[in-house]
């Protein structure tokens, strides 16, 4: 071999050792995040950032609205439905911190995605509890006196009586005169398997998906309470329970659908941020979360006493970001 050509064997060899030590060491600087990352719950799992998307109520030509935000609707499940008449529910704890008037419509035991396309008392009376039906009565004045007799008859003790409540109690709402809509579920959605509605082609129905009951309640309140702001919060995080009962990542337990936690709470902030922007609170990765998030939870599902407050303390955050004297540092008294 000549010469030349050695030199010229040297340095390319010389130059591919520097590309990859270089490879080596961004490796170590990079990290590139898959689906596995975060829906893995090993050592390596991903240190997701939050998806928290505030928002404030803008006109047609998206000038600020300053608000006095007097008056809060809430729909929800257990969160809100929890200990609603005490000292200690999150309703109450929302009036004293907010000093607003709370319309608690919260429903223990409901969900958001209905069951069946077309309504059926036979196979879940519960539907009429969903969302986007407490929305029609809230905004049409809808007559839900029929619905709510069969599902008693129907449901027997199991009725709800928190949701007979609140059925009478939008009913009665001039929806106009709301100032902000608070809308808060848990994973109820995910342990009863409600098809994401993610990819909308495997459905004929969106009332049957929990992205499509979202969007038509969405779409109503937009609709006929166009001066109320909407803020979503999604469900904080949810452990799988063994039966030796220790607490493992709801990522490894995916429904029958196929689908975890985070593929509902992505989904809830993909359409807040992306199709409406609107407020979107992160509860999932954000205080809440795997790491720690047992502090705030009972029998690593519910809301504990800490917990509330931390969703208060979110919740505040939200309310108040675009107030010039709070600039969103808000902490209700005792959440830390």
């Amino acid at each position: 071999m000549s010469r030349t050509k050695l030199f010229h064997l040297i340095f390319a060899l010389t130059i591919l050792a520097i590309a990859v030590a270089l490879i080596a060491r961004l490796k170590g600087w990079i990290r590139v995040v898959t689906i596995g990352d975060i829906t893995g719950s090993d050592e390596h799992i991903a240190n997701v950032e939050s998806h928290d998307h505030i928002m404030p109520l803008t006109d047609e030509e998206y000038n600020l609205i300053r608000q006095n935000e007097e008056t809060i609707l809430i729909l929800g499940n257990a969160p809100f439905a929890a200990d609603a008449d005490e000292e200690e529910g999150l309703g109450s704890m929302l009036e004293k911190a907010s000093g607003a008037t709370v319309i608690n419509c919260a429903v223990s035991g409901s969900y958001v995605g209905m069951t069946e396309p077309s309504f059926d008392y036979t196979n879940n009376p519960m539907n009429i509890f969903s969302p986007y039906y407490l929305a029609c009565v809230a905004c049409t004045g809808q007559d839900y006196s029929h619905d709510i007799a069969e599902a008693e008859r129907i449901l027997g003790d199991s009725f709800p009586e928190d949701g007979r409540s609140a059925l009478k109690t939008l009913k009665d709402l001039d929806i106009t005169s709301v100032d902000v809509i608070v809308f808060f579920y848990d994973g109820e959605d995910y342990l009863r398997s409600t098809p994401t509605g993610l990819d909308d082609s495997k459905y004929s129905d969106p009332f049957s998906t929990y992205i499509g009951v979202f969007s038509s309640t969405v779409e109503l309140f937009k609709t006929y309470a166009p001066g109320a702001r909407i803020i979503v919060m999604s469900s904080p995080y949810m452990y799988a329970v063994s039966k030796d009962g220790k607490l493992e990542a709801c990522e490894d337990h995916p429904n029958s659908q196929g689908a975890d936690l985070s593929d509902y709470v992505l989904g809830l902030y993909r359409m807040c941020a992306e199709s409406y922007d609107i407020s979107f609170l992160d509860n999932y990765y954000t205080g809440i979360s795997f790491d720690g998030g047992d502090a705030f939870l009972t029998d690593g599902r519910y809301l504990n006493s800490d917990g509330r407050k931390l969703i208060i303390n979110r919740l505040m955050y939200a309310l108040t970001y675009y107030d010039e004297e709070n600039l969103g540092n808000v902490d209700f008294e005792g959440a830390n």
